[in-house]
Protein backbone atom coordinates (compact mmCIF):
# COMPACT_ATOMS: atom_id res chain seq x y z
CA UNK A 1 0.00 0.00 0.00
CA UNK A 2 1.33 3.38 -0.96
CA UNK A 3 2.41 5.75 1.77
CA UNK A 4 1.60 8.88 -0.28
CA UNK A 5 -1.32 9.37 -2.66
CA UNK A 6 -1.18 12.01 -5.37
CA UNK A 7 -4.49 13.41 -6.64
CA UNK A 8 -4.76 14.98 -10.08
CA UNK A 9 -7.97 16.25 -11.72
CA UNK A 10 -7.81 16.31 -15.52
CA UNK A 11 -10.06 17.79 -18.16
CA UNK A 12 -9.13 17.69 -21.87
CA UNK A 13 -5.46 17.54 -20.93
CA UNK A 14 -4.13 15.32 -23.74
CA UNK A 15 -1.48 17.90 -24.73
CA UNK A 16 0.41 17.75 -21.45
CA UNK A 17 -0.96 15.10 -19.11
CA UNK A 18 1.65 12.48 -19.94
CA UNK A 19 4.48 14.78 -18.81
CA UNK A 20 2.58 15.62 -15.66
CA UNK A 21 1.84 11.98 -14.82
CA UNK A 22 5.42 10.92 -15.48
CA UNK A 23 6.71 13.66 -13.19
CA UNK A 24 4.87 11.87 -10.39
CA UNK A 25 5.72 8.30 -11.36
CA UNK A 26 9.40 9.24 -11.80
CA UNK A 27 9.77 10.58 -8.26
CA UNK A 28 12.91 9.43 -6.45
CA UNK A 29 10.63 8.39 -3.58
CA UNK A 30 8.87 5.40 -5.14
CA UNK A 31 6.30 4.55 -2.45
CA UNK A 32 3.33 6.36 -3.97
CA UNK A 33 0.00 6.05 -5.72
CA UNK A 34 -1.41 8.43 -8.31
CA UNK A 35 -5.17 8.91 -8.70
CA UNK A 36 -6.03 10.81 -11.87
CA UNK A 37 -9.68 11.82 -12.07
CA UNK A 38 -10.73 12.32 -15.68
CA UNK A 39 -13.37 15.02 -15.32
CA UNK A 40 -15.46 14.04 -18.35
CA UNK A 41 -12.77 14.77 -20.94
CA UNK A 42 -13.82 14.67 -24.59
CA UNK A 43 -10.30 14.45 -26.06
CA UNK A 44 -7.65 11.73 -25.81
CA UNK A 45 -7.00 12.10 -22.07
CA UNK A 46 -8.64 8.78 -21.16
CA UNK A 47 -6.65 6.82 -23.75
CA UNK A 48 -3.36 8.30 -22.57
CA UNK A 49 -4.18 7.44 -18.96
CA UNK A 50 -5.13 3.88 -19.89
CA UNK A 51 -1.80 3.40 -21.68
CA UNK A 52 0.21 4.84 -18.80
CA UNK A 53 -1.71 2.78 -16.22
CA UNK A 54 -0.85 -0.39 -18.16
CA UNK A 55 2.82 0.56 -17.82
CA UNK A 56 2.75 1.42 -14.10
CA UNK A 57 0.29 -0.09 -11.61
CA UNK A 58 0.77 2.87 -9.26
CA UNK A 59 -1.45 4.94 -11.57
CA UNK A 60 -5.21 4.55 -11.13
CA UNK A 61 -7.43 6.47 -13.56
CA UNK A 62 -10.95 7.35 -12.44
CA UNK A 63 -13.63 8.91 -14.61
CA UNK A 64 -16.49 11.17 -13.50
CA UNK A 65 -19.01 13.34 -15.36
CA UNK A 66 -17.69 16.85 -15.84
CA UNK A 67 -18.18 18.73 -12.59
CA UNK A 68 -15.04 20.76 -12.09
CA UNK A 69 -11.79 20.23 -10.13
CA UNK A 70 -13.43 20.36 -6.69
CA UNK A 71 -15.79 17.49 -7.44
CA UNK A 72 -12.99 15.50 -9.08
CA UNK A 73 -10.63 15.93 -6.13
CA UNK A 74 -13.35 14.97 -3.66
CA UNK A 75 -13.99 11.78 -5.61
CA UNK A 76 -10.32 10.89 -5.29
CA UNK A 77 -10.29 11.68 -1.56
CA UNK A 78 -13.07 9.11 -1.18
CA UNK A 79 -10.75 6.52 -2.74
CA UNK A 80 -7.87 6.91 -0.28
CA UNK A 81 -6.61 3.64 1.14
CA UNK A 82 -6.64 3.32 4.93
CA UNK A 83 -2.87 2.93 4.95
CA UNK A 84 -2.30 6.23 3.11
CA UNK A 85 -0.34 8.61 5.34
CA UNK A 86 0.04 11.65 3.09
CA UNK A 87 -1.74 13.37 0.22
CA UNK A 88 -0.37 15.67 -2.48
CA UNK A 89 -2.27 17.47 -5.23
CA UNK A 90 -1.10 18.23 -8.75
CA UNK A 91 -2.74 19.90 -11.73
CA UNK A 92 -2.69 18.04 -15.03
CA UNK A 93 -0.70 20.70 -16.92
CA UNK A 94 2.04 21.22 -14.31
CA UNK A 95 4.83 19.00 -13.08
CA UNK A 96 7.01 18.16 -10.09
CA UNK A 97 10.78 18.08 -9.87
CA UNK A 98 12.00 14.49 -9.35
CA UNK A 99 12.80 14.91 -5.65
CA UNK A 100 9.64 16.85 -4.71
CA UNK A 101 8.06 14.09 -2.64
CA UNK A 102 11.30 13.14 -0.89
CA UNK A 103 11.83 16.82 -0.12
CA UNK A 104 8.29 17.33 1.24
CA UNK A 105 8.59 14.25 3.46
CA UNK A 106 11.24 16.14 5.41
CA UNK A 107 8.39 18.15 6.90
CA UNK A 108 6.43 15.01 7.73
CA UNK A 109 9.46 13.61 9.55
CA UNK A 110 9.37 16.72 11.73
CA UNK A 111 5.78 15.93 12.69
CA UNK A 112 4.08 18.51 10.48
CA UNK A 113 0.43 18.05 9.58
CA UNK A 114 1.02 20.27 6.55
CA UNK A 115 4.24 20.85 4.64
CA UNK A 116 4.37 23.88 2.34
CA UNK A 117 7.16 24.17 -0.22
CA UNK A 118 7.98 26.66 -2.95
CA UNK A 119 6.84 26.75 -6.57
CA UNK A 120 7.94 28.31 -9.83
CA UNK A 121 5.89 29.79 -12.64
CA UNK A 122 7.37 28.93 -16.02
CA UNK A 123 6.46 31.62 -18.53
CA UNK A 124 5.99 31.20 -22.27
CA UNK A 125 9.58 32.36 -22.76
CA UNK A 126 10.84 29.62 -20.42
CA UNK A 127 11.76 32.06 -17.66
CA UNK A 128 11.15 30.82 -14.11
CA UNK A 129 9.84 33.03 -11.33
CA UNK A 130 10.15 31.50 -7.87
CA UNK A 131 7.77 31.83 -4.93
CA UNK A 132 9.04 30.61 -1.58
CA UNK A 133 9.63 31.52 2.04
CA UNK A 134 12.45 30.63 4.48
CA UNK A 135 12.42 27.29 6.27
CA UNK A 136 10.53 27.18 9.56
CA UNK A 137 8.48 24.84 11.71
CA UNK A 138 5.33 26.43 13.13
CA UNK A 139 3.23 25.10 16.00
CA UNK A 140 -0.17 26.24 17.28
CA UNK A 141 1.44 29.10 19.18
CA UNK A 142 3.33 30.49 16.15
CA UNK A 143 1.11 29.68 13.15
CA UNK A 144 -1.00 32.80 13.56
CA UNK A 145 1.89 35.23 13.38
CA UNK A 146 2.99 33.78 10.03
CA UNK A 147 -0.40 33.41 8.35
CA UNK A 148 -0.52 36.85 6.74
CA UNK A 149 3.04 36.61 5.46
CA UNK A 150 2.54 33.18 3.92
CA UNK A 151 -0.78 34.23 2.39
CA UNK A 152 0.68 37.34 0.83
CA UNK A 153 3.62 35.29 -0.46
CA UNK A 154 1.09 33.31 -2.56
CA UNK A 155 1.72 30.08 -0.66
CA UNK A 156 -1.83 29.63 0.71
CA UNK A 157 -3.78 30.20 -2.51
CA UNK A 158 -3.62 26.67 -3.93
CA UNK A 159 -3.46 23.06 -2.75
CA UNK A 160 -0.52 22.00 -4.91
CA UNK A 161 3.00 22.48 -3.59
CA UNK A 162 2.00 20.90 -0.28
CA UNK A 163 2.03 17.60 1.59
CA UNK A 164 -1.08 16.99 3.68
CA UNK A 165 -1.53 14.58 6.55
CA UNK A 166 -4.15 12.04 5.43
CA UNK A 167 -5.10 11.59 9.09
CA UNK A 168 -5.96 15.30 9.32
CA UNK A 169 -8.17 15.10 6.23
CA UNK A 170 -9.92 11.98 7.50
CA UNK A 171 -10.48 13.04 11.10
CA UNK A 172 -12.05 16.36 10.12
CA UNK A 173 -13.75 15.16 6.91
CA UNK A 174 -12.13 18.00 4.97
CA UNK A 175 -13.41 18.33 1.42
CA UNK A 176 -13.48 20.92 -1.35
CA UNK A 177 -16.54 23.17 -1.63
CA UNK A 178 -18.17 22.84 -5.04
CA UNK A 179 -16.90 26.12 -6.51
CA UNK A 180 -15.11 26.82 -9.78
CA UNK A 181 -12.82 29.37 -8.10
CA UNK A 182 -11.44 29.74 -4.58
CA UNK A 183 -12.09 26.15 -3.54
CA UNK A 184 -8.34 25.64 -3.00
CA UNK A 185 -8.10 28.40 -0.41
CA UNK A 186 -11.18 27.28 1.49
CA UNK A 187 -9.87 23.70 1.60
CA UNK A 188 -6.53 24.99 2.90
CA UNK A 189 -8.19 27.19 5.49
CA UNK A 190 -10.10 24.15 6.77
CA UNK A 191 -6.78 22.34 7.11
CA UNK A 192 -5.07 25.29 8.81
CA UNK A 193 -7.85 25.48 11.37
CA UNK A 194 -6.98 21.98 12.59
CA UNK A 195 -3.21 21.84 11.98
CA UNK A 196 -1.03 21.14 14.98
CA UNK A 197 2.11 22.14 13.08
CA UNK A 198 3.19 23.41 9.68
CA UNK A 199 6.59 23.00 8.08
CA UNK A 200 7.64 25.58 5.50
CA UNK A 201 10.43 24.52 3.13
CA UNK A 202 12.10 26.96 0.70
CA UNK A 203 12.79 24.67 -2.26
CA UNK A 204 10.73 25.37 -5.40
CA UNK A 205 9.80 21.80 -6.35
CA UNK A 206 6.51 22.46 -8.17
CA UNK A 207 6.40 24.03 -11.60
CA UNK A 208 3.28 25.86 -12.73
CA UNK A 209 3.45 26.04 -16.51
CA UNK A 210 1.97 28.80 -18.65
CA UNK A 211 0.75 27.48 -22.01
CA UNK A 212 0.26 29.33 -25.31
CA UNK A 213 -3.05 31.16 -25.28
CA UNK A 214 -3.30 30.98 -21.48
CA UNK A 215 -3.75 34.21 -19.56
CA UNK A 216 -2.89 35.14 -15.98
CA UNK A 217 -6.26 36.88 -15.89
CA UNK A 218 -8.69 34.48 -14.25
CA UNK A 219 -11.69 33.15 -16.14
CA UNK A 220 -15.05 34.76 -15.55
CA UNK A 221 -17.06 33.09 -12.79
CA UNK A 222 -20.45 34.54 -11.90
CA UNK A 223 -20.23 33.53 -8.22
CA UNK A 224 -16.70 34.82 -7.70
CA UNK A 225 -17.44 37.85 -5.53
CA UNK A 226 -19.53 35.91 -2.96
CA UNK A 227 -16.66 33.39 -2.77
CA UNK A 228 -14.20 36.29 -2.25
CA UNK A 229 -16.30 37.41 0.72
CA UNK A 230 -16.46 33.88 2.09
CA UNK A 231 -12.69 33.46 1.81
CA UNK A 232 -12.02 36.79 3.53
CA UNK A 233 -14.42 35.97 6.37
CA UNK A 234 -12.69 32.62 6.84
CA UNK A 235 -9.30 34.37 6.86
CA UNK A 236 -10.51 36.71 9.59
CA UNK A 237 -11.89 33.75 11.54
CA UNK A 238 -8.49 32.03 11.32
CA UNK A 239 -6.86 35.13 12.76
CA UNK A 240 -9.29 35.04 15.67
CA UNK A 241 -8.70 31.33 16.19
CA UNK A 242 -4.94 31.83 16.40
CA UNK A 243 -5.23 35.00 18.47
CA UNK A 244 -3.63 37.42 16.02
CA UNK A 245 -4.68 40.72 14.52
CA UNK A 246 -6.29 40.78 11.10
CA UNK A 247 -3.41 42.63 9.46
CA UNK A 248 -2.99 44.51 6.20
CA UNK A 249 -1.84 41.39 4.32
CA UNK A 250 -5.31 39.86 4.53
CA UNK A 251 -6.95 43.05 3.31
CA UNK A 252 -4.46 43.17 0.46
CA UNK A 253 -5.24 39.61 -0.64
CA UNK A 254 -8.97 40.29 -0.41
CA UNK A 255 -8.60 43.39 -2.57
CA UNK A 256 -6.58 41.45 -5.15
CA UNK A 257 -9.39 38.93 -5.44
CA UNK A 258 -11.97 41.69 -5.87
CA UNK A 259 -9.78 43.33 -8.51
CA UNK A 260 -9.81 39.97 -10.27
CA UNK A 261 -13.63 39.86 -10.16
CA UNK A 262 -13.83 43.16 -12.02
CA UNK A 263 -11.01 42.41 -14.43
CA UNK A 264 -12.66 39.16 -15.54
CA UNK A 265 -15.65 41.17 -16.75
CA UNK A 266 -13.40 41.97 -19.73
CA UNK A 267 -12.23 38.46 -20.55
CA UNK A 268 -13.42 36.74 -23.76
CA UNK A 269 -15.31 34.15 -21.70
CA UNK A 270 -17.51 36.70 -19.95
CA UNK A 271 -21.06 36.42 -21.41
CA UNK A 272 -22.27 39.78 -20.10
CA UNK A 273 -23.04 42.76 -22.28
CA UNK A 274 -22.34 46.36 -21.21
CA UNK A 275 -25.49 46.55 -19.10
CA UNK A 276 -24.71 43.20 -17.48
CA UNK A 277 -21.17 44.27 -16.63
CA UNK A 278 -22.46 47.48 -15.09
CA UNK A 279 -24.98 45.56 -12.99
CA UNK A 280 -22.31 43.11 -11.83
CA UNK A 281 -19.97 45.97 -10.89
CA UNK A 282 -22.76 47.80 -9.04
CA UNK A 283 -23.52 44.69 -7.00
CA UNK A 284 -19.86 44.39 -5.95
CA UNK A 285 -19.51 48.09 -5.13
CA UNK A 286 -22.63 48.00 -2.95
CA UNK A 287 -20.84 45.75 -0.45
CA UNK A 288 -20.28 47.43 2.91
CA UNK A 289 -17.61 44.84 3.66
CA UNK A 290 -15.70 45.87 0.55
CA UNK A 291 -15.73 49.52 1.53
CA UNK A 292 -14.50 48.73 5.03
CA UNK A 293 -11.84 46.22 3.97
CA UNK A 294 -10.45 48.49 1.26
CA UNK A 295 -9.38 51.12 3.79
CA UNK A 296 -5.72 51.14 4.77
CA UNK A 297 -4.77 48.93 1.84
CA UNK A 298 -1.10 48.12 1.38
CA UNK A 299 0.61 46.97 -1.80
CA UNK A 300 1.86 50.19 -3.32
CA UNK A 301 0.32 53.04 -5.26
CA UNK A 302 -1.59 50.94 -7.87
CA UNK A 303 -3.45 49.08 -5.11
CA UNK A 304 -4.24 52.26 -3.21
CA UNK A 305 -5.56 53.94 -6.36
CA UNK A 306 -7.75 50.99 -7.34
CA UNK A 307 -9.02 50.69 -3.75
CA UNK A 308 -10.00 54.36 -3.84
CA UNK A 309 -11.80 53.76 -7.14
CA UNK A 310 -13.82 50.98 -5.50
CA UNK A 311 -14.69 53.15 -2.50
CA UNK A 312 -16.03 55.80 -4.88
CA UNK A 313 -18.96 53.46 -5.52
CA UNK A 314 -19.06 54.46 -9.18
CA UNK A 315 -19.69 51.52 -11.56
CA UNK A 316 -18.62 53.61 -14.56
CA UNK A 317 -15.31 54.67 -13.03
CA UNK A 318 -14.59 51.17 -11.74
CA UNK A 319 -15.34 49.52 -15.06
CA UNK A 320 -13.11 51.99 -16.89
CA UNK A 321 -10.27 51.30 -14.45
CA UNK A 322 -10.50 47.53 -14.70
CA UNK A 323 -10.98 47.55 -18.45
CA UNK A 324 -7.57 49.24 -18.46
CA UNK A 325 -6.18 46.58 -16.10
CA UNK A 326 -7.44 43.83 -18.42
CA UNK A 327 -5.85 45.64 -21.35
CA UNK A 328 -2.49 45.68 -19.56
CA UNK A 329 -2.86 41.95 -18.96
CA UNK A 330 -3.27 41.32 -22.68
CA UNK A 331 -0.70 43.82 -23.95
CA UNK A 332 2.01 43.33 -21.33
CA UNK A 333 1.58 39.89 -19.73
CA UNK A 334 5.00 39.94 -18.06
CA UNK A 335 4.24 43.24 -16.33
CA UNK A 336 0.82 41.92 -15.34
CA UNK A 337 2.38 38.78 -13.89
CA UNK A 338 4.78 40.79 -11.76
CA UNK A 339 1.99 42.97 -10.45
CA UNK A 340 -0.42 40.10 -9.83
CA UNK A 341 2.05 37.92 -7.96
CA UNK A 342 3.97 40.60 -6.08
CA UNK A 343 4.36 40.15 -2.34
Amino acid sequence: MARTTFIMPAYNAEAWIESSVRSVLDQTERDLRLLVVDDGSTDGTAAILARLAAEDARLTPLRVPNGGPAVARNRALEQLEEETEYVMFLDADDYLLPDALAYALQGARRGADLTVFGFSIRGLDGELRDYCEPEELLDRSTIGASLGRLYKANLLNQVWGKLFSARLLREHAIRFPDYRWGEDRLFLFDCLEHCGSICVLPGCKYQYVMHPGESLISKYYDKKFPVCLEIDRRAQALCCRFGVEDDAAFRYMFLKSVFSCLTTLYTPGCPLDAAGRRAAAAEILASEELRERSRGAEGGLPVKVLAAVLRSGSPGLSLAAFRAVAGIGRAAPELFRRIKHRK
